[in-house]
């Protein structure tokens, strides 16, 4: 039963980095277009795959304090991600969902970049040491039942994106 007490942490984590994830996602195509490219595959502006992500970095990290050790290792971890991510989808739907091919520094034929690793590193890093420390202060303030109500909402809104999709 402490697991139901975190579920509000969870969902918050998920849609806040979903979010991030889009928005950087929908920035850097739409400069790289020149016009406005909406990544999103839902009809919010959440990218899943970046909420899931943001369930497993707490796992990894929750005893880590060294900010050095968090960028480098979830870099590396989210590099390792998208790769695998690049080649399933490829294998699945015939199709390429990115490509880093005009970006320097990229590598296995554009599918992965140092800088998009970076940026990743940056990102899980604000995660791990702002948006998740956030997210557990603001689910200790609330009132259980707002934060249960309101995580519940945001669960039943995704889920119906995922079925509407």
């Amino acid at each position: 039963m402490r697991f139901l007490k975190h579920v509000p942490v969870l969902i918050f984590d998920f849609i806040v980095c979903g979010f991030i994830g889009w928005a950087y996602e929908t920035i850097i195509t739409s400069i790289a277009m020149g016009r406005f490219t909406d990544r999103g595959v839902l009809p919010i502006p959440v990218l899943p795959i970046y909420g899931l992500f943001a369930l497993i970095l707490p796992l990894i990290f929750r005893r880590e304090h060294n900010a050095f050790l968090v960028f480098f290792g979830s870099a590396a971890g989210a590099t390792l991600f998208e790769l695998a991510g690049a080649y399933i989808t490829e294998a699945i739907w015939h199709k390429r969902l990115w490509h880093y091919g005009d970006w320097k520094f990229n590598f296995f034929d554009g599918r992965i970049s140092l800088f998009s690793s970076l940026i990743f590193g940056g990102l899980c890093l604000l995660f791990v040491k702002a948006i998740h420390p956030f997210s557990l202060y603001l689910n200790g303030k609330a009132p259980k039942t707002f934060a249960i109500s309101t995580a519940t909402l945001a669960a039943v809104l995704i889920v119906l994106c995922f079925v509407l999709r």
